[in-house]
């Protein structure tokens, strides 16, 4: 299809809020330091954070030179990811890469913010480790880079992780909380009913049905069905007339999406060939390919995918392509100026093929 006619704008305004460099009915980029433009983003709404932050010292450009030490390097990042948190649903997931010097630091950043789930070791047969001189060597060779997987909420007990948890599930603990009110039976009387029992003292429940009004778990199917018999029995209406496979698909479209192809990666170890040299590559560009395995996996079509550091704009045309949105930030213009143009003609693929 014909990309929609694009809208190009220099950044922020005095005095008015952040306007997007570009923009269509897909993709919003922004012009400006990330640590600017993520506190003016609408809360609540990306479902995915996907981003190739520089990796401290690793690249001789000044965007990668501009901390003395790695601390000040990691503190920076914690802000970065503390801003982006609060533009992230409850059940968003989080991908951070990272050089592998400090990949197991960076790990402990994200650690810090989100609940760790992999950390993926991108291994790249092609590059600099192939010339390199192994007599000369102090060390094992490192031709991989690291990608922290994370999401924002955790099935632990911390105060924080449990009320995002009742956030996400909240809907459907409401709808059983309001079927058992209307029956007029106590949360407890259903349990003993159901046949949950607290060990001291059998006239009274295990704050199981509790556990399901809140959102902190869903019942089983036999459990649901039993539920629903045992307020049917109590006479006055119909109640529980929802099905059971209804409720769970609705707590599956609430949960974390993620979801692995046989056709891709279903280890912690990925095999994704590097973006080939061309005149103008970004140094930090990520392949096309590698991209939309983490999109497809941990999005659904329609989510919105942000990216604070959009570098050649590669993050952006594979949520596109995916099917999904994006909005992304980008401090160098040059780089606004190219994603917009490879943005607005429809390019599928910036890459070429060696």
């Amino acid at each position: 299809r014909h990309p929609p006619a694009p809208r190009h704008h220099d950044g922020m305004d005095e005095g008015r809020p952040m306007k997007p460099y570009y923009s269509d009915d897909r993709v919003t980029l922004y012009h400006g330091r990330c640590e600017d433009v993520l506190p003016t983003l609408d809360p609540g709404t990306a479902h995915l954070l996907l981003t190739d932050p520089p990796y401290f010292q690793v690249k001789d450009d000044e965007w990668d030179n501009q901390w003395q030490h790695a601390t000040q390097f990691l503190g920076w990042l914690g802000d970065v990811l503390d801003a982006a948190k609060p533009a992230l649903t409850a059940n968003a997931s989080a991908w951070v890469f990272a050089g592998p010097a400090l990949a197991s630091k960076v790990e402990g950043v994200v650690g810090e913010r989100f609940r760790v789930l992999n950390h993926v070791r991108w291994v790249k047969e092609q590059g600099w480790h192939q010339k390199a001189e192994i007599e000369a060597q102090r060390r094992y060779l490192t031709p991989w880079e690291g990608i922290i997987f994370a999401e924002q909420f955790a099935d632990e007990y911390e105060d924080a992780a449990k009320a995002l948890h009742k956030q996400v599930f909240a809907p459907l603990g409401r709808y059983i909380q309001t079927e058992r009110e209307r029956a007029g039976i106590s949360r407890s009387d259903l349990e003993v009913k159901l046949g949950y029992v607290s060990t001291s003292d059998p006239t009274k429940g295990t704050a199981l049905a509790y556990r399901w009004e809140e959102g902190s778990s869903l019942p089983t199917k036999e459990a649901y069905e039993k539920m629903r018999e045992v307020l049917n029995g109590l006479g006055g209406d119909d109640y529980l007339r929802r099905e059971y496979e209804d409720l769970r698909r609705e707590y599956e479209d609430l949960r974390r999406p993620f979801r692995l192809k046989r056709t891709g990666p279903v280890s912690d170890v990925w095999n994704f060939d590097t973006v080939a040299p061309y005149a103008g590559k970004h140094p930090c560009e990520k392949p096309q390919a590698l991209l939309r395995h983490m999109i497809d996996a941990s999005s659904r079509p329609g989510d919105l995918i942000l990216d604070p550091f959009a570098g050649s704009g590669s993050t952006l045309i594979a949520a596109r392509d995916a099917g999904r949105r994006a909005v992304g930030i980008e401090m160098d213009l040059d780089y606004c100026r190219r994603i917009a143009d490879r943005l607005s003609q429809g390019a599928l693929d910036f890459e070429v093929t060696a």
